[in-house]
C-alpha cells in the first residue's frame, strides 16, 4: 500500500480547494463574489502548480528521447494551465484597492448606475491630457467599464481629436458624453466621476418627468435657483479627490439638496399654487406637498382628491405644526383609512444623539422605498394612525418608532413642550408609531384601471438641507419621489449630498458603543494582567 508524505497530502488538499472554489464561483452567487470565488481557485491552481513544479526532477531518468518528451509534456501542461487560469481570471476579474484613499476604486454612485444596465450605452470622455485630475477620471471609467457588455467606452484626447469633439458639439476639455439610443447627454468640465452615474440616470430616462410642488401655504420649498453656492473645506479625501470637499451652503429648512439630488438624476420641478388653478396640469409625474402650514381652502383638498381619483402620485409631508382642516382629513386621510394629529412622537429608545423627539428608525419594512436603507432619522414627526383601508387599497408602513414611544403635544414655538426633558413618560398611548405610510390601488369610487400612490409621512424635515444629509435621509426622500414616479428602470444610485460625512448612531448604539470602548475593553486589559501576575507570581 503506497504512503503519502506531507507533500502529498498538500497538493491533494490545494487541489481539492482549487476545484471547491471554482464550482462555488459558478454556484450563483453575486457577481462580485462569484468573481472573488473564482481569483481565490485561480490563486490555489497556480500554488498547486508551483508545489508540483519544485517536486519535479532536474533531469529525468531514462532514455534521453523519453527524458525529452516528458520534459515537453510536462512544460506544455504547466503552460496550458497558466493559460486557462489567467484567461479564467481575464473573463471574471477582480479589482482589489489597497490605497488608503480607495483612490483606485470608482465611486459608487457610478458602479450602481452602470452595473444595472440593460440597454447599450455609449461614454465618449474628451479628456485633457495633461490634467492629472482628467487622467484619474479615465482610469476610474475604465476600471468600472471591465465586464459591462452594455457599456463602450472611448477615452478621447481632445488635443488629438479636435475634429471629431466639434463634430459632437463638444467645446471644452473633460466633456463626458453618454448616448443611449437616440438620447444624449453632455457633462462638461468632469473631473468627478460620481457626477458620471447621475448622467447615466439622466441618459436612459425614456421621456421627462416633472415633480410638481404645491405652495402658497408657508411650504418651504423654492424654484431651483440657477446657480447653487458651495463652500470648501480640506480634508484628506477633499484634498486629493475633486469635488470632495465641497460643502452645499443653504438655508436648514430649505430644500435645495433635495431639489438638487432630484435634478441630478433628470427630474424636472415645476411650482403650482393651487388657489389659481381649477386642475393639476397633466405632465405632472409627481405632485409634492412638503411643509404646509397654513389649511388648505376646501377646494384644494377636492382639487387633490380629483387629482388621485385620476391615478396621480402624491408625496405629502406634514409637520406637527401643519393645519390641516377637518375637511382636508376626512376628504383626503380619511377616505383611505388614514388620520392623524398634531402631535410629536417620543422615542426614548430609537433617537438621534440625545434628542427623543428625533426619531431614528433602523429597520423597515419590505418595500421597494426601503430596500437600500440603513438607519433614518425623523425630527419632530406627527404620528399618523393606520385603519383599515377600503377595498382595493394596500397599504404599507415603512417606518414607524419602537414600541416604548409615545406622543407629546408640540408647543406654540414649533418645538416640545417644556416638560419633555426631566419629566416622566406618561404611562398611557404608549407603543409604537407610524411615521411614514406608502398607498397604492384605486381611490375609492374611481374606475379600478385608474390606480394611485400616495406617500404621506409626519415630518418633511428629514428632506430639508438640515437632515438631508444624514444617515440614509437623502436615499428615503428620493426614492420616495421615484417609486411614486414608477421610476424602477433606471438605476438606483445614492444622492450626492454635498456635506461631510458623519457618523450618526441611535440612542441604544451610543449606549453599547460606551459599554464595549469605555468599560469591557478597559476591563479585559485589567483581566489579562491579573492573568499574566498570577501566572508570573
Amino acid at each position: 500500500m503506497p504512503r503519502f508524505g506531507r507533500s502529498d497530502i498538500a497538493v491533494a488538499v490545494l487541489v481539492v480547494a482549487a476545484l471547491g472554489f471554482g464550482v462555488l464561483g459558478f454556484a450563483g452567487f453575486a457577481h462580485e463574489i462569484s468573481n472573488g470565488l473564482l481569483f481565490v481557485a485561480w490563486s490555489l491552481t497556480l500554488l498547486t502548480l508551483f508545489v508540483l513544479a519544485i517536486r519535479l526532477p532536474l533531469r529525468g531518468s531514462g532514455a534521453r528521447l523519453s527524458t525529452w518528451v516528458a520534459s515537453a509534456l510536462i512544460a506544455s501542461a504547466a503552460v496550458a494551465a497558466v493559460i486557462a487560469a489567467n484567461v479564467a481570471l481575464y473573463r471574471h476579474d477582480v479589482h482589489f484597492d489597497v490605497s488608503r484613499e480607495g483612490r483606485n476604486t470608482p465611486p459608487t454612485q457610478l458602479t450602481d448606475a452602470i452595473d444595472h444596465l440593460h440597454a447599450p450605452l455609449s461614454l465618449t470622455y474628451f479628456y485633457n491630457a495633461g490634467d492629472a485630475n482628467a487622467l484619474a477620471v479615465r482610469d476610474l471609467i475604465t476600471i468600472a467599464a471591465r465586464n459591462q457588455p452594455f457599456l463602450a467606452f472611448h477615452p478621447i484626447d481632445l488635443d488629438k481629436e479636435p475634429g471629431l469633439a466639434r463634430d459632437n458639439g463638444v467645446h471644452s476639455y473633460n466633456t463626458a458624453m453618454l448616448q443611449a439610443g437616440e438620447r444624449k447627454v453632455l457633462v462638461e468640465n468632469l473631473t468627478d466621476p460620481a457626477r458620471l452615474g447621475y448622467a447615466v440616470v439622466r441618459v436612459l430616462r425614456e421621456r421627462p418627468e416633472t415633480i410638481c410642488f404645491i405652495t402658497g401655504h408657508g411650504e418651504t420649498f423654492r424654484p431651483t435657483p440657477a446657480h447653487f453656492h458651495y463652500s470648501h473645506l480640506e480634508t484628506l479625501k477633499g484634498h486629493d479627490t475633486p469635488g470632495a470637499g465641497d460643502v452645499l451652503v443653504a438655508e436648514p429648512e430649505q430644500l435645495d439638496r433635495f431639489q438638487l439630488a432630484l435634478n441630478e438624476i433628470g427630474f424636472d420641478m415645476r411650482e403650482i399654487i393651487t388657489t389659481t388653478t381649477n386642475s393639476l396640469p397633466s405632465d405632472c409625474t409627481v405632485v409634492a406637498v412638503i411643509g404646509p402650514r397654513t389649511a388648505f381652502a376646501p377646494g384644494e383638498a377636492d382639487l387633490l382628491v380629483k387629482y388621485l381619483e385620476g391615478g396621480g402620485r402624491l408625496l405629502l409631508l406634514i409637520d406637527p405644526l401643519s393645519s390641516l382642516d377637518p375637511d382636508f382629513e376626512i376628504r383626503l386621510l380619511g377616505a383611505v383609512g388614514l388620520s392623524t394629529e398634531p402631535a410629536i412622537v417620543i422615542d426614548p429608545v430609537n433617537h438621534f444623539r440625545t434628542d427623543p423627539d428625533k426619531v431614528a428608525v433602523p429597520y423597515y419594512a419590505p418595500h421597494p422605498i426601503t430596500k437600500r436603507l440603513a438607519l433614518t432619522v425623523f425630527p419632530q414627526v406627527r404620528p399618523i394612525h393606520v385603519g383599515r383601508p377600503p377595498d382595493g387599497v394596500n397599504t404599507s408602513v415603512l417606518a414607524a418608532s419602537s414600541q416604548d414611544s409615545y406622543r407629546r403635544p408640540p408647543s406654540a414655538a414649533g418645538g416640545l413642550t417644556a416638560a419633555t426633558d426631566g419629566q416622566a413618560a406618561p404611562e398611557v398611548d404608549r407603543g409604537a408609531q407610524a411615521l411614514v405610510v406608502a398607498l397604492e390601488g384605486a381611490w375609492p369610487g374611481a374606475p379600478p384601471d385608474k390606480r394611485f400612490r400616495l406617500v404621506i409621512a409626519g415630518t418633511s424635515k428629514f428632506a430639508t438641507n438640515e437632515y438631508f444629509p444624514y444617515v440614509s435621509n437623502g436615499e428615503l426622500s428620493v426614492a420616495m419621489v421615484r417609486w411614486l414616479a414608477e421610476d424602477e428602470a433606471t438605476p438606483n444610485v445614492a444622492p450626492q449630498t454635498y456635506n461631510l460625512p458623519e457618523i450618526v448612531l441611535t440612542s441604544q448604539q451610543m449606549r453599547d458603543t460606551f459599554i464595549v470602548l469605555e468599560v469591557l475593553l478597559p476591563l479585559t486589559t485589567v483581566f489579562c494582567g491579573a492573568v499574566m501576575w498570577w501566572r508570573r507570581r
